[in-house]
């Protein structure tokens, strides 16, 4: 097992729903996994790679979720890498809540509302779709892996605002509570920059370098 030299994430940039509400998004007539980039996020995707590649020039390893924001993103910054695609990157899946508006759900099912304000945001599992748990089970998986084949100079992923976080959970054991604030606050913003390097020799881990750079405000 050798984590690699440095891991850097990459939220992806500004899609179609970031500019749309939730009930926008209910009835937008796209689905979630295949939201395009805005010309606005197009431009931040480019200044974004132009800022890796005077910083880190090239990568090892390349990977990115199948959604098409997050594959976007990536081919703007590196058109030329060899890309693994991977579900376990995706984002979270919202269920029911991704295709009705709050009206339709409260319509078709009566106190389904009521039961994801009791179990808040961690804990409820919207119908359909999977609740935070279970995508922290999804990143651990995908971190065993890097841990297991990310050797060398180091790697380049493109993932989602929500899984960051969760990701961040587990690589720094912070709160639920923690982890909802995150979220709730959008302290991740798109086309950002986090970076995690490799330290000690004996028990080798990931640190934490910089977070939340944001090279097109520049």
């Amino acid at each position: 097992m050798s984590w690699p030299k440095r891991l850097v994430l990459v939220r992806h940039a500004e899609s179609e729903g970031n500019i749309r509400t939730a009930e926008e998004r209910a009835v937008f007539p796209t689905a979630t996994y295949a939201y395009r980039l805005t010309k606005r996020g197009r431009a931040q995707a480019a200044r974004t790679g132009d800022y890796l590649r005077q910083r880190f020039g090239g990568f090892d390893f390349f990977y990115t979720s199948y959604y098409e924001r997050a594959r976007e993103t990536m081919r703007i910054m590196y058109p030329e890498a060899h890309v693994y695609e991977d579900a376990r990157l995706a984002e979270a899946n919202r269920g029911v809540w991704h295709t009705m508006t709050t009206a339709e759900v409260e319509a078709r099912f009566p106190g389904e509302r009521e039961r994801r304000e009791r179990e808040n945001l961690y804990h409820y599992r919207p119908l359909g779709g999977e609740n935070w748990p279970d995508i922290e089970l999804r990143v651990h998986s995908f971190l065993g892996t890097i841990a297991r084949d990310g050797g060398g100079r180091g790697g380049l992923v493109v993932v989602h605002g929500h899984w960051l976080i969760l990701l961040q959970r587990l690589m720094h054991h912070f709160s639920i509570e923690e982890a909802m604030h995150r979220y709730r606050e959008r302290i991740t913003e798109n086309a950002s920059v986090t970076v995690y390097e490799r330290r000690g020799l004996c028990h080798p881990r990931l640190e934490l370098v910089e977070e939340n750079i944001v090279p097109w405000r520049d």
